[in-house]
């Protein structure tokens, strides 16, 4: 079983330990021609690429001017986001950190896939950006992805739109509802953190079996059976 998971904007490496050297990803190759194809870029492009500008842009800057000699990290310990939040990464004990290294799978638009002790560099980029001239970046990553993952492979998806369309295969999909005005709507920030939720519940129960991802109970929110399916997990408060 593998759990696709988002990356977030938001990363810290303020206090990045020693434990990484180098960067440690699987398509080290393709991550160079994205890195390549981004320092061509003058400030001018880059700012309309990622719509950004003043410090934004500067620190997007100097990460990618910087990038071979700036700080590694393990990835789990890299992403700040809402999401990413909702871990209790000191809490965990030695059998939840396995789980967490050998099912948890970080979609990332520079880096392919990241598990979540792989060493990475702060970046900034997202898979709905133009960066290259002949191909969107979800056909650049798409048949690394689709080789990654085991044919029969069972993958449980809490990564947004943006980036679970990088996995082109069946997977059980997992959202968030809330109700508002008579109707259950999807409201991101409260996804993001219900993803987070999950993640941490999944974890710390260690689940193989995704009979038990329906008892997830947490600050209101219950498997909805009328919204959900075999293949969509719909949880609403």
């Amino acid at each position: 079983m593998k759990i696709i998971f988002s990356p977030s904007k938001s990363m810290n490496f303020k206090d990045a330990n020693k434990t990484c050297n180098k960067l440690n990803i699987r398509f080290l190759d393709s991550t160079n021609i994205l890195i390549n194809n981004l320092k061509n870029l003058n400030s001018e492009e880059l700012s309309k690429l990622m719509k950004i500008k003043g410090k934004k842009l500067e620190n997007v800057i100097n990460f990618y001017k910087n990038f071979e000699i700036s700080s590694t990290q393990e990835a789990i310990y890299s992403y700040n986001g809402i999401s990413f939040k909702q871990l209790e990464l000191k809490k965990y004990n030695t059998d939840q950190l396995n789980y967490l290294n050998s099912n948890l799978i970080i979609l990332s638009a520079l880096y392919g896939v990241v598990r979540p002790l792989d060493c990475i560099k702060e970046y900034r980029l997202d898979m709905t950006m133009k960066l290259l001239k002949d191909q969107t970046l979800y056909n650049f990553w798409k048949d690394k992805i689709k080789d990654y993952f085991d044919e029969d492979e069972l993958v449980i998806n809490l990564a947004s739109k943006e980036f679970s369309k990088m996995v082109s295969k069946p997977m059980i999909n997992i959202d968030f509802k809330e109700y508002k005005n008579g109707n259950y709507k999807s409201i991101s920030s409260y996804s993001k953190k219900g993803r987070g939720m999950m993640l941490n519940f999944m974890i710390k129960n260690r689940i193989t079996n995704i009979e038990k991802i329906k008892e997830f109970n947490l600050e209101g929110y219950k498997l909805n059976p009328t919204l959900s399916d075999e293949f969509n997990f719909i949880f609403t408060r």
